[in-house]
């Protein structure tokens, strides 16, 4: 039963966080405190719980690669700070690997995302001439009001899909001891055999 709560349990608390967190983003575009950090102080004391204190080192080494990965993207506008601090949260659950390739994964999903909306409103050209002169004169140009660069979207939805991609691609999303878990309840019950 342990291993259950260890893996399977830590797992789903951590989709039903970012389905939160995700819903909130899109109606009220932003994140609540009280889900990112209470998110954040929960994974370390599952760490901290079940790995001692390996696990709570663990948690806080994801936080902080969670942390730096977004923190530039904040600093310069591009992403607000409920989304950073959803990331660290993420890491306490992750750890710093795991938590560095799904911010990875969530930067492309986001990148994805900005570009389709880019094509869609037809800013292409004006969006590479603005960036071109930033990188030639090495100084911020404001995006001019009413362009896509201004809108924002829910970045959490992308740190939930880098985050799901990076599961299914190491076999977090199987639920193994859940599954085996309730085939065990079943048999005892004589549902299963």
């Amino acid at each position: 039963m342990l291993s259950f709560y260890t893996y399977d349990g830590s797992t789903l608390l951590l989709l039903l966080i970012l389905a939160l967190a995700a819903l909130t983003d899109w109606r009220r575009h932003r994140i609540p405190n009280w889900l990112t950090y209470g998110a954040l102080i929960v994974g370390l004391l599952l760490q901290y719980t079940f790995l001692d204190g390996e696990g709570l080192l663990t948690g806080l080494k994801g936080a902080g690669v969670g942390l730096i990965m977004f923190l530039p993207f904040y600093l310069t506008g591009g992403m607000g700070a409920g989304d950073v601090k959803l990331m660290a949260a993420v890491g306490t659950y992750l750890g710093p690997m795991a938590v560095f390739t799904s911010a990875c994964f969530a930067l492309v999903a986001g990148g994805c995302v900005a570009l389709y909306l880019i094509l869609r409103s037809g800013e292409l050209t004006s969006l590479y001439r603005r960036y071109l002169v930033m990188i030639t004169a090495r100084t911020l140009v404001p995006a001019e009001p009413g362009s896509v660069a201004r809108h924002r979207f829910p970045f959490s939805s992308a740190i939930a899909t880098g985050t799901l991609v990076y599961l299914g691609l190491t076999g977090g999303l199987d639920f193994y001891h859940l599954f085996t878990q309730v085939g065990y309840q079943l048999q005892a019950l004589g549902v299963m055999q």
